[in-house]
């Protein structure tokens, strides 16, 4: 068992320095000693998992690697399976809360009313700040239209003033000409979230889930159904509001009602308007999404598939995440898998080509990055590198004593053995590191060829000079 190894005979557990938050350089021999162990599992047919691999280096060897540096060593030295995770797609990320009364998310939702045992089904209009989580407005109506959003929108403004953007989805009742028109009459930046990715909008989304919570399942009893209904959940709605906005969303223990209150400064408003703008350039289709594009519009012609109009929407945005050289290749296994089989032959199939092949793409690449930064051979090469630069560093350069040797050829007596005993100890320097004496002979001869301003004849001196220095 290995529990044993962290303990001594009196089953006390071995106490060692504290070391998180230390700096460890993952050197040649690190990356041996976790090679070697690993190889030692796998001989024993034993499976390695990072975190009790890690404890287990760690303690035998006294370092404090981490979990994420093990798992790349293994993976750079082929002992560890790639698996990267990227999400696709990605939205929303940065479109988070900043100042209060900045973004206003707006969405609607089904809201089910069982009366005298018959449902009736209202759409609910919804209004909520991004930064304080404030409940701003509402309206109640049969379907969502663009009046509905225009209600909550005048609400809002009436209670809070104008906000700098609006995000919603791309309902048509959101985006539609009198919206627009509105948000543009007020200066008010529209941020629409990306169809299908509900995250985009997810302010919206937690208060309905919350709100709905709350009410549960509502039934009445009454002659008048519809009206009554009506009137009934806009009392209950406006009670969730009042008692919702009084509740801290965060740790602040501040109100929504007290964040939405708080004045921001005209710099801040600047800013955050600045930062809606630049997040709708961001997102706008360069030529590279185009052509993304253009590939999934020829597939589907050339092919024949049949895609419903949601389907293909979804496809649109979706394929915008994937890389365009996976998507070449997708293309060319999807020709081949159809070929041998029509009813391979609907955009399903294309887009579980194209996730495998990203896949293959994502590790490869994750491969390639742990193999430069630990593959054991090119550390051994890299430090012995190093090492030799150090020590030619640490020794006088060849041009250097061909400069001495050169001002030696006007030098005698006394002054000229001190220097003819200098050149030779920095040269017995370059031969005790070097197992021929032929490189160090090339590299004097070529530092000679570099002197400026010295004839045919001087160099040919400066190197009979030092020629009986190198043989003896």
């Amino acid at each position: 068992m290995d529990w044993n190894k962290y303990f001594d005979v009196n089953l006390q557990p071995y106490e060692k320095e504290e070391r998180r938050g230390k700096a460890v350089k993952v050197t040649a021999e690190i990356v041996r000693l976790v090679i070697a162990l690993a190889q030692k599992k796998l001989e024993k047919e034993e499976r390695i998992f990072i975190e009790s691999f890690t404890k287990e280096f760690n303690m035998v060897g006294e370092l404090s690697l981490g979990m994420e540096t093990i798992r790349e060593i293994l993976i750079a030295n082929d002992l560890w399976a790639v698996n990267t995770r990227i999400k696709r797609p990605v939205f929303y990320r940065n479109l988070c809360k900043r100042i209060p009364n900045g973004l206003l998310s707006i969405d609607g939702s089904e809201i089910e009313l069982n009366i005298d045992g018959e449902p009736y089904k209202f759409n609910l209009e919804l209004g909520v700040d991004v930064s304080s989580f404030n409940h701003t407005g509402f309206d109640i109506g049969k379907s969502e239209t663009s009046q509905a959003v225009l209600s909550v929108l005048k609400q809002h403004v009436r209670d809070y003033g104008y906000p700098l953007g609006v995000v919603f989805d791309h309902g048509s009742a959101n985006l539609s000409g009198d919206v627009r028109a509105w948000l543009v009459e007020h200066d008010i930046e529209i941020v629409p979230a990306g169809p299908g990715n509900p995250k985009g909008n997810g302010t919206a989304e937690g208060a309905f889930s919350q709100l709905k919570k709350v009410l549960g399942r509502i039934q009445l009893d009454s002659s008048t159904p519809e009206n009554l209904g009506k009137s009934v959940l806009t009392a209950l709605v406006a009670l969730y509001i009042k008692m919702r906005n009084k509740l801290p969303l965060r740790k602040n223990n501040v109100t929504p009602q007290v964040a939405m209150e708080i004045e921001t400064s005209e710099e801040a408003q600047q800013k955050e308007r600045k930062r809606l703008i630049q997040h709708n350039n961001n997102r706008k289709d360069s030529g590279e999404e185009q052509n993304k594009g253009e590939t999934l519009h020829w597939v589907i012609q050339n092919h024949g598939l049949e895609v419903d109009t949601p389907s293909f929407r979804r496809a649109e945005y979706s394929i915008k995440s994937y890389s365009t050289d996976a998507i070449q290749k997708t293309e060319k296994a999807f020709l081949r898998a159809v070929d041998r089989n029509s009813d391979r032959k609907n955009l399903s199939y294309f887009f579980g080509i194209l996730k495998n092949i990203q896949q293959e793409l994502d590790d490869a690449q994750y491969h390639d990055y742990c193999r430069e930064k630990y593959y054991y051979k090119f550390l051994l090469e890299s430090e012995r590198g190093q090492r030799e630069d150090e020590e030619n560093q640490a020794k006088p350069s060849f041009d250097k004593i061909v400069d001495l040797a050169s001002a030696a050829l006007n030098v005698y007596g006394k002054n000229e053995k001190i220097v003819r005993n200098r050149c030779k100890d920095w040269l017995n320097e370059h031969l005790q590191s070097s197992k021929y004496l032929e490189p160090v002979r090339k590299k004097i001869q070529d530092a000679i060829g570099r002197l400026n301003e010295v004839d045919a004849k001087t160099k040919k001196d400066v190197w009979d000079w030092i020629e009986p220095l190198l043989t003896t």
